[in-house]
């Protein structure tokens, strides 16, 4: 499997990516050829080839939104697109075919073992990312990580999340360019569950730079499956049987079927028309069951009912980017994003009578300049065994 993936990336062309910034990921105009990004000026912007190198970590306080964005610019998009395209044309020409894995998704409704969090409280977050710790079922640990921090900030970490969760379940952990992790579930990699029950994560490629796969491979001690294709996580979502949907929009058009049922177990692969929002999946549709979804998008329903899935419609908060399904389920309980308006409480009721036990979090923020919410700053990953993760963790653990 990891041959095929090394000769298409031998045969890839290097896609060059500027610093993050814009706020919407515009969709316009169409992919730059190869000769194109060949004679692209890379003076100012680096080059990035599956699977990169790990950047630089990213200065800047904490207490900062200025630099960090969930979106890529216009030009960001299209080489992103255009290096997907180039690696499906290898991919396709080469005639192989992954075998399908021995993985199943680990859907994000199941028990968690680890709730994985970025230090930081950027987009007015902080009571939102108290809210999710505090709802940590009692068996779980949460894991919050930072680039490099002092022993000062390390206590600080420690003390804000030490109100709501005891000491002894929280782990700090040092990931290059975490900054750039803020939005966890875009460049954590994907958790994948084998026969044994044997934890394994996909490393895809992250536009911003935060590449920890092989890292959080490391701490969890799991295996790791690579594909050089740009990719985020929030486009991602599985229930346990194997039935995966995402939005086919951009550059995750490319990433071929194949990729999917080889790599994240998938067994069918639902790809939803991109009708509006940034693109992702886990903001307009998600699983709660095997057979139950949630959406705001009725032609999503339709789509979905008609696939035999039960799907509940949660209304739409008033402005274009806000969404109450972007939201975290830690076993018997939800917590939804929510915008101080009319609608909250319909959306909390809607879930509880989907027998989870909702709370709010505070997103006006987070939703309508970070262009994310709830979901989108989180990561899960099922439980393994403790003395295998602080044997793992080492050093690198405070």
């Amino acid at each position: 499997m990891k041959n095929i993936f090394s000769l298409i990336a031998a045969a890839a062309v290097a896609a060059a990516l500027a610093c993050p910034g814009g706020a919407k990921a515009a969709q316009e105009g169409s992919a730059p050829g190869a000769g194109q990004l060949e004679n692209l000026n890379l003076s100012d912007t680096g080059t990035l080839a599956p699977p990169p190198p790990a950047p630089a970590a990213v200065g800047g306080s904490a207490d900062s939104d200025a630099g960090l964005v969930h979106g890529f610019t216009p030009r960001q998009d299209k080489l992103m697109s255009a290096h997907n395209a180039t690696l499906q044309k290898a991919f396709l020409k080469s005639g192989n075919k992954l075998a399908p894995a021995l993985y199943r998704p680990y859907a994000d409704y199941e028990a968690p073992g680890y709730l994985i969090m970025s230090s930081e409280f950027n987009f007015d977050s902080r009571q939102a990312k108290l809210e999710m710790a505090s709802r940590l079922p009692a068996d779980a640990l949460l894991v919050i990580f930072a680039s490099n921090p002092t022993e000062t900030a390390k206590a600080a970490i420690l003390a804000d999340y030490a109100s709501v969760v005891p000491a002894a379940r929280i782990k700090v952990i040092s990931l290059p360019s975490a900054r750039q992790g803020f939005w966890a579930r875009d460049g954590i990699p994907v958790p994948v569950v084998g026969p044994d029950n044997r934890l394994t994560v996909v490393d895809a490629v992250y536009g911003h730079g935060f590449e920890p796969d092989a890292e959080i491979s490391r701490l969890f001690k799991t295996g790791i499956e690579r594909h050089g294709y740009y990719y985020e996580g929030g486009n991602f979502q599985a229930n346990s049987a194997g039935d995966c949907m995402m939005v086919n929009h951009g550059r995750h058009v490319d990433i071929p079927d194949d990729v999917f049922s080889g790599m994240y177990g998938c067994k069918k692969l639902i790809r939803l028309p991109f009708i509006d929002g940034i693109g992702h999946v886990d903001e307009r549709a998600r699983f709660i069951t095997e057979k139950v979804i949630v959406t705001d998008t009725p032609a999503y329903k339709d789509i979905l009912q008609a696939k035999g899935f039960t799907v509940h419609l949660l209304p739409r908060p008033a402005r274009y980017y806000e969404t109450y399904v972007n939201s975290l389920i830690m076993n018997d309980r939800v917590i939804v994003p929510v915008f101080g308006e009319a609608t909250d409480a319909q959306a909390l009721a809607i879930y509880e009578r989907l027998g989870l036990k909702a709370s709010g979090a505070n997103s006006v923020s987070l939703s309508n300049s970070g262009q994310g919410s709830v979901h989108c700053i989180t990561m899960t990953y099922p439980k393994v065994p403790l003395a295998e993760l602080t044997k793992a963790l080492g050093a690198r653990e405070f």
